[in-house]
Protein backbone atom coordinates (compact mmCIF):
# COMPACT_ATOMS: atom_id res chain seq x y z
CA UNK A 1 0.00 0.00 0.00
CA UNK A 2 2.22 2.73 -0.91
CA UNK A 3 1.14 6.50 -0.46
CA UNK A 4 -0.54 8.26 1.33
CA UNK A 5 -2.65 5.94 3.11
CA UNK A 6 0.75 3.57 4.04
CA UNK A 7 1.97 7.18 5.58
CA UNK A 8 -1.32 7.55 7.34
CA UNK A 9 -1.50 3.94 8.50
CA UNK A 10 2.21 4.13 9.87
CA UNK A 11 1.39 7.91 11.70
CA UNK A 12 -1.93 6.30 13.33
CA UNK A 13 -0.34 2.69 14.16
CA UNK A 14 2.52 4.93 15.89
CA UNK A 15 0.04 6.08 18.39
CA UNK A 16 -1.15 3.03 19.81
CA UNK A 17 2.55 1.46 19.85
CA UNK A 18 4.64 4.13 20.19
CA UNK A 19 7.33 3.32 17.21
CA UNK A 20 6.89 2.79 13.57
CA UNK A 21 5.84 -0.77 13.05
CA UNK A 22 7.92 -2.89 11.26
CA UNK A 23 4.96 -4.08 8.67
CA UNK A 24 1.15 -3.14 8.08
CA UNK A 25 -1.18 -5.12 5.45
CA UNK A 26 -4.99 -4.91 5.08
CA UNK A 27 -6.44 -7.92 7.08
CA UNK A 28 -10.17 -9.71 6.34
CA UNK A 29 -12.76 -9.00 3.90
CA UNK A 30 -14.86 -6.39 5.35
CA UNK A 31 -18.14 -4.69 4.39
CA UNK A 32 -18.37 -1.90 6.50
CA UNK A 33 -14.89 -0.58 8.69
CA UNK A 34 -11.23 -0.87 6.98
CA UNK A 35 -8.96 -3.68 8.65
CA UNK A 36 -5.08 -3.99 9.25
CA UNK A 37 -3.05 -6.31 10.54
CA UNK A 38 0.20 -4.14 12.42
CA UNK A 39 3.77 -6.23 13.23
CA UNK A 40 5.69 -4.99 15.23
CA UNK A 41 8.42 -5.95 17.49
CA UNK A 42 6.08 -5.79 20.08
CA UNK A 43 3.88 -8.14 19.07
CA UNK A 44 1.06 -8.05 16.50
CA UNK A 45 -2.25 -6.17 16.54
CA UNK A 46 -5.21 -5.32 14.45
CA UNK A 47 -5.70 -1.40 13.39
CA UNK A 48 -9.51 -0.44 12.29
CA UNK A 49 -10.95 2.54 10.94
CA UNK A 50 -14.30 2.71 11.76
CA UNK A 51 -16.84 3.53 9.06
CA UNK A 52 -18.20 6.57 10.62
CA UNK A 53 -20.98 6.79 7.78
CA UNK A 54 -22.28 3.56 9.50
CA UNK A 55 -21.59 4.59 13.05
CA UNK A 56 -21.37 7.94 13.45
CA UNK A 57 -20.55 8.13 16.85
CA UNK A 58 -17.68 5.87 17.48
CA UNK A 59 -16.84 6.82 20.52
CA UNK A 60 -19.87 5.31 21.70
CA UNK A 61 -18.32 1.68 20.15
CA UNK A 62 -15.46 2.14 22.65
CA UNK A 63 -16.96 3.06 25.59
CA UNK A 64 -18.70 0.11 25.14
CA UNK A 65 -16.11 -2.03 24.24
CA UNK A 66 -13.63 -0.95 27.89
CA UNK A 67 -16.78 -1.34 29.91
CA UNK A 68 -16.73 -5.26 28.35
CA UNK A 69 -13.59 -5.59 28.98
CA UNK A 70 -13.79 -4.36 32.28
CA UNK A 71 -16.42 -6.73 33.47
CA UNK A 72 -14.61 -9.54 32.13
CA UNK A 73 -11.31 -9.00 34.07
CA UNK A 74 -12.93 -8.60 37.26
CA UNK A 75 -14.43 -12.75 36.51
CA UNK A 76 -12.68 -15.47 36.83
CA UNK A 77 -15.72 -17.58 36.54
CA UNK A 78 -16.51 -17.04 32.72
CA UNK A 79 -14.72 -18.70 29.77
CA UNK A 80 -15.59 -15.60 27.19
CA UNK A 81 -12.37 -14.08 25.47
CA UNK A 82 -12.22 -10.75 24.03
CA UNK A 83 -9.64 -8.67 21.71
CA UNK A 84 -7.58 -6.52 24.70
CA UNK A 85 -8.09 -2.86 23.02
CA UNK A 86 -5.08 -0.94 23.17
CA UNK A 87 -4.53 2.59 24.43
CA UNK A 88 -3.31 5.78 22.40
CA UNK A 89 -0.59 8.16 23.52
CA UNK A 90 -3.26 10.63 25.07
CA UNK A 91 -4.49 7.24 26.91
CA UNK A 92 -7.78 6.84 25.01
CA UNK A 93 -8.99 3.86 23.75
CA UNK A 94 -9.15 5.11 19.89
CA UNK A 95 -7.83 8.26 17.64
CA UNK A 96 -8.28 10.35 15.17
CA UNK A 97 -6.08 11.34 12.12
CA UNK A 98 -5.77 14.53 10.58
CA UNK A 99 -8.43 14.05 8.47
CA UNK A 100 -10.81 13.21 11.02
CA UNK A 101 -10.72 9.56 10.56
CA UNK A 102 -11.53 7.34 13.83
CA UNK A 103 -9.34 4.30 14.48
CA UNK A 104 -8.50 1.81 17.05
CA UNK A 105 -5.98 -1.04 17.87
CA UNK A 106 -6.68 -4.24 19.38
CA UNK A 107 -5.17 -7.65 20.36
CA UNK A 108 -4.58 -9.82 17.43
CA UNK A 109 -5.57 -13.34 18.87
CA UNK A 110 -2.72 -15.99 18.25
CA UNK A 111 -2.96 -18.49 16.17
CA UNK A 112 -6.14 -18.13 15.35
CA UNK A 113 -8.22 -18.24 11.61
CA UNK A 114 -12.04 -17.88 10.53
CA UNK A 115 -13.48 -20.11 8.92
CA UNK A 116 -15.08 -20.23 5.60
CA UNK A 117 -18.12 -22.61 6.47
CA UNK A 118 -18.57 -25.17 8.99
CA UNK A 119 -17.33 -28.58 7.37
CA UNK A 120 -18.43 -30.90 10.77
CA UNK A 121 -20.77 -30.77 13.47
CA UNK A 122 -18.21 -30.66 15.79
CA UNK A 123 -17.40 -26.94 14.67
CA UNK A 124 -20.66 -26.46 15.20
CA UNK A 125 -21.06 -27.18 18.78
CA UNK A 126 -18.03 -24.94 18.86
CA UNK A 127 -19.92 -21.97 17.31
CA UNK A 128 -23.23 -22.72 20.05
CA UNK A 129 -20.49 -23.02 22.66
CA UNK A 130 -19.00 -19.60 22.13
CA UNK A 131 -22.16 -17.92 21.45
CA UNK A 132 -23.62 -19.55 24.09
CA UNK A 133 -21.12 -18.40 26.67
CA UNK A 134 -21.68 -14.93 25.53
CA UNK A 135 -24.77 -14.58 26.37
CA UNK A 136 -24.59 -16.45 29.69
CA UNK A 137 -21.61 -13.96 30.39
CA UNK A 138 -24.18 -10.66 28.89
CA UNK A 139 -26.82 -12.09 31.03
CA UNK A 140 -24.68 -10.89 34.06
CA UNK A 141 -24.00 -7.12 32.97
CA UNK A 142 -27.13 -3.90 32.98
CA UNK A 143 -28.06 -3.60 29.51
CA UNK A 144 -28.80 0.28 30.63
CA UNK A 145 -24.72 0.56 31.25
CA UNK A 146 -24.42 0.02 27.61
CA UNK A 147 -24.97 2.94 24.63
CA UNK A 148 -26.83 2.07 21.64
CA UNK A 149 -24.29 1.85 18.73
CA UNK A 150 -26.12 1.78 15.99
CA UNK A 151 -29.69 3.37 16.09
CA UNK A 152 -32.74 1.02 15.16
CA UNK A 153 -30.16 -2.22 14.60
CA UNK A 154 -32.42 -5.04 14.26
CA UNK A 155 -35.45 -2.94 14.68
CA UNK A 156 -37.12 -4.43 11.68
CA UNK A 157 -39.99 -2.50 10.65
CA UNK A 158 -37.65 0.72 10.11
CA UNK A 159 -36.17 -1.12 7.54
CA UNK A 160 -39.04 -1.94 6.11
CA UNK A 161 -40.13 1.39 5.70
CA UNK A 162 -36.69 2.52 4.95
CA UNK A 163 -36.92 -0.31 1.62
CA UNK A 164 -40.42 1.22 0.63
CA UNK A 165 -38.62 4.53 0.34
CA UNK A 166 -35.69 3.24 -1.32
CA UNK A 167 -38.37 1.71 -3.97
CA UNK A 168 -39.92 4.82 -4.90
CA UNK A 169 -37.02 6.92 -5.23
CA UNK A 170 -35.23 4.65 -7.06
CA UNK A 171 -34.47 5.40 -10.63
CA UNK A 172 -35.03 2.53 -13.70
CA UNK A 173 -31.79 1.75 -14.24
CA UNK A 174 -31.47 0.21 -10.38
CA UNK A 175 -35.32 -1.80 -11.46
CA UNK A 176 -35.78 -4.78 -13.16
CA UNK A 177 -37.53 -8.64 -13.38
CA UNK A 178 -35.35 -9.39 -10.40
CA UNK A 179 -36.09 -6.39 -8.39
CA UNK A 180 -39.55 -6.71 -8.58
CA UNK A 181 -39.76 -10.53 -7.96
CA UNK A 182 -37.71 -9.98 -4.37
CA UNK A 183 -40.43 -7.13 -3.90
CA UNK A 184 -43.06 -9.53 -4.56
CA UNK A 185 -41.96 -12.09 -1.67
CA UNK A 186 -41.03 -9.02 0.58
CA UNK A 187 -44.69 -7.86 0.38
CA UNK A 188 -46.19 -11.64 0.52
CA UNK A 189 -44.17 -11.80 3.80
CA UNK A 190 -44.65 -7.83 5.61
CA UNK A 191 -46.19 -9.47 8.66
CA UNK A 192 -42.48 -11.09 9.38
CA UNK A 193 -41.47 -7.41 10.37
CA UNK A 194 -43.42 -7.26 13.67
CA UNK A 195 -42.65 -11.17 14.73
CA UNK A 196 -40.54 -10.03 17.20
CA UNK A 197 -40.08 -6.25 17.45
CA UNK A 198 -44.00 -6.47 19.00
CA UNK A 199 -42.95 -8.98 21.71
CA UNK A 200 -40.18 -6.57 22.73
CA UNK A 201 -42.64 -3.74 22.66
CA UNK A 202 -45.06 -5.43 24.96
CA UNK A 203 -42.62 -6.41 27.05
CA UNK A 204 -43.05 -10.32 26.83
CA UNK A 205 -38.90 -10.23 26.35
CA UNK A 206 -36.54 -8.39 28.02
CA UNK A 207 -33.45 -6.69 25.95
CA UNK A 208 -29.73 -7.60 27.35
CA UNK A 209 -26.59 -6.80 26.17
CA UNK A 210 -26.02 -8.75 22.54
CA UNK A 211 -23.12 -9.62 20.27
CA UNK A 212 -24.93 -8.13 17.30
CA UNK A 213 -23.38 -9.75 14.19
CA UNK A 214 -22.23 -13.04 15.44
CA UNK A 215 -22.13 -14.53 12.11
CA UNK A 216 -19.44 -17.23 11.07
CA UNK A 217 -16.96 -14.68 9.70
CA UNK A 218 -17.27 -13.02 13.34
CA UNK A 219 -15.99 -16.26 15.24
CA UNK A 220 -11.69 -16.72 15.63
CA UNK A 221 -11.07 -20.45 15.46
CA UNK A 222 -7.91 -22.20 16.54
CA UNK A 223 -5.56 -22.94 13.23
CA UNK A 224 -6.90 -26.65 13.46
CA UNK A 225 -10.06 -25.14 13.02
CA UNK A 226 -11.62 -27.10 16.19
CA UNK A 227 -12.08 -24.94 18.71
CA UNK A 228 -13.33 -21.28 18.58
CA UNK A 229 -11.75 -18.75 20.54
CA UNK A 230 -13.41 -16.05 20.39
CA UNK A 231 -16.06 -13.05 18.87
CA UNK A 232 -14.61 -10.49 17.16
CA UNK A 233 -16.11 -7.55 15.39
CA UNK A 234 -18.00 -5.91 18.27
CA UNK A 235 -19.25 -2.58 16.75
CA UNK A 236 -22.96 -3.35 17.41
CA UNK A 237 -22.31 -4.82 21.32
CA UNK A 238 -25.21 -2.63 22.92
CA UNK A 239 -28.70 -3.11 24.54
CA UNK A 240 -30.61 -6.00 22.23
CA UNK A 241 -32.06 -9.16 21.96
CA UNK A 242 -30.39 -12.44 21.91
CA UNK A 243 -33.21 -13.95 19.23
CA UNK A 244 -31.16 -11.62 16.53
CA UNK A 245 -27.95 -12.68 17.46
CA UNK A 246 -29.31 -16.67 17.40
CA UNK A 247 -30.87 -16.10 14.14
CA UNK A 248 -27.96 -14.48 12.70
CA UNK A 249 -25.47 -16.73 13.70
CA UNK A 250 -27.62 -19.71 12.67
CA UNK A 251 -28.79 -17.72 9.24
CA UNK A 252 -24.80 -17.60 8.54
CA UNK A 253 -23.73 -21.05 9.74
CA UNK A 254 -26.63 -22.93 8.34
CA UNK A 255 -26.18 -21.86 4.64
CA UNK A 256 -23.82 -24.31 3.55
CA UNK A 257 -23.94 -23.11 0.10
CA UNK A 258 -22.16 -19.89 1.60
CA UNK A 259 -23.42 -16.10 0.76
CA UNK A 260 -21.89 -15.90 -2.52
CA UNK A 261 -24.32 -18.88 -3.88
CA UNK A 262 -26.50 -18.98 -6.35
CA UNK A 263 -30.05 -18.82 -4.74
CA UNK A 264 -30.89 -21.73 -6.46
CA UNK A 265 -28.38 -23.35 -4.48
CA UNK A 266 -29.55 -22.35 -0.85
CA UNK A 267 -30.21 -25.07 1.85
CA UNK A 268 -30.48 -24.30 5.54
CA UNK A 269 -28.80 -27.00 7.10
CA UNK A 270 -30.81 -29.12 9.70
CA UNK A 271 -28.07 -30.88 11.02
CA UNK A 272 -25.85 -27.91 11.56
CA UNK A 273 -29.09 -26.22 13.20
CA UNK A 274 -29.22 -29.11 15.27
CA UNK A 275 -25.71 -28.86 16.38
CA UNK A 276 -25.26 -25.30 16.85
CA UNK A 277 -28.65 -25.38 19.30
CA UNK A 278 -27.63 -27.98 21.26
CA UNK A 279 -24.06 -26.45 22.30
CA UNK A 280 -26.03 -23.02 22.90
CA UNK A 281 -28.72 -24.75 25.31
CA UNK A 282 -26.51 -26.46 27.48
CA UNK A 283 -23.71 -23.26 27.70
CA UNK A 284 -26.58 -20.64 28.52
CA UNK A 285 -27.84 -23.01 31.32
CA UNK A 286 -31.27 -21.51 31.16
CA UNK A 287 -30.76 -18.29 30.36
CA UNK A 288 -33.80 -17.82 28.06
CA UNK A 289 -37.37 -18.36 29.19
CA UNK A 290 -40.18 -20.48 27.79
CA UNK A 291 -41.80 -17.02 26.28
CA UNK A 292 -37.94 -16.39 24.32
CA UNK A 293 -37.82 -20.09 23.24
CA UNK A 294 -41.00 -19.75 21.89
CA UNK A 295 -40.18 -16.93 19.61
CA UNK A 296 -36.56 -18.69 18.42
CA UNK A 297 -38.51 -20.22 15.02
CA UNK A 298 -39.54 -16.97 14.49
CA UNK A 299 -35.93 -15.39 15.04
CA UNK A 300 -34.37 -17.96 12.37
CA UNK A 301 -36.90 -16.84 9.91
CA UNK A 302 -36.78 -13.28 10.66
CA UNK A 303 -32.76 -12.58 10.21
CA UNK A 304 -32.57 -13.81 6.54
CA UNK A 305 -35.54 -11.49 5.72
CA UNK A 306 -34.32 -8.84 7.30
CA UNK A 307 -31.13 -9.19 5.90
CA UNK A 308 -33.12 -9.36 2.35
CA UNK A 309 -34.49 -5.88 3.33
CA UNK A 310 -31.20 -4.14 3.70
CA UNK A 311 -29.41 -5.56 0.56
CA UNK A 312 -32.62 -4.29 -1.58
CA UNK A 313 -32.47 -1.42 -0.06
CA UNK A 314 -28.81 -0.77 -0.77
CA UNK A 315 -28.87 -2.15 -4.30
CA UNK A 316 -32.30 0.33 -4.50
CA UNK A 317 -30.07 3.40 -3.40
CA UNK A 318 -26.99 2.66 -5.43
CA UNK A 319 -24.93 0.48 -3.01
CA UNK A 320 -23.84 3.28 -0.52
CA UNK A 321 -24.07 1.05 3.08
CA UNK A 322 -22.87 -2.29 1.82
CA UNK A 323 -19.46 -2.82 -0.26
CA UNK A 324 -19.71 -4.32 -3.17
CA UNK A 325 -17.08 -5.65 -5.96
CA UNK A 326 -19.67 -5.80 -8.93
CA UNK A 327 -22.70 -3.88 -9.75
CA UNK A 328 -25.52 -6.17 -8.85
CA UNK A 329 -23.99 -8.04 -5.93
CA UNK A 330 -26.25 -6.65 -3.11
CA UNK A 331 -29.84 -8.14 -5.55
CA UNK A 332 -27.87 -11.18 -5.46
CA UNK A 333 -27.58 -10.96 -2.27
CA UNK A 334 -30.97 -10.53 -1.25
CA UNK A 335 -31.93 -12.84 -3.58
CA UNK A 336 -30.25 -15.41 -1.62
CA UNK A 337 -31.16 -14.41 1.74
CA UNK A 338 -35.00 -15.20 0.54
CA UNK A 339 -34.47 -18.28 -0.99
CA UNK A 340 -33.04 -19.37 2.72
CA UNK A 341 -36.04 -18.09 4.19
CA UNK A 342 -38.40 -19.75 1.65
CA UNK A 343 -35.96 -23.02 2.66
CA UNK A 344 -36.18 -22.50 6.49
CA UNK A 345 -40.27 -22.34 5.93
CA UNK A 346 -40.01 -25.37 4.03
CA UNK A 347 -38.51 -27.32 6.81
CA UNK A 348 -40.16 -25.14 9.44
CA UNK A 349 -41.84 -28.55 11.64
CA UNK A 350 -38.44 -29.79 11.60
CA UNK A 351 -36.60 -26.72 13.01
CA UNK A 352 -39.08 -26.34 15.35
CA UNK A 353 -38.87 -29.98 16.78
CA UNK A 354 -34.84 -29.25 16.67
CA UNK A 355 -35.67 -26.65 19.38
CA UNK A 356 -38.31 -27.94 21.72
CA UNK A 357 -35.20 -30.52 21.76
CA UNK A 358 -32.68 -28.37 22.62
CA UNK A 359 -34.38 -25.79 25.53
CA UNK A 360 -36.41 -28.92 26.42
CA UNK A 361 -37.24 -28.39 30.16
CA UNK A 362 -35.49 -25.05 30.00
CA UNK A 363 -37.10 -21.84 30.81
Amino acid sequence: MPGPLQTQLVEVARRFVGHRPDRIERLGRGLINDTFHVQTDQGRFVLQRINTKVFPAPERIMDNLVRLQGALETRTDTPVRLPHVLLADDGRPWARDEAGSFWRMLELIEGSRTLPRLEHPGQAREVGRILGDFHRFAATLEPADFVVTLPNFHVTPVYLDALRQADADAGPERRGAEVDAALAIIDRHAELVHSIEDARQLGRIAERVVHGDPKLDNILFDQAGERALCLIDLDTIQPGLPHHDIGDCLRSCCNRSGKAADADAVRFDLETCRAILDAYAQHTGGVLDATEIGLLYEAIRLIPFELALRFLTDHLRGDRYFRVSTPGENLRKARVQLALLADIERKSSAIEQIIADAFGGAG
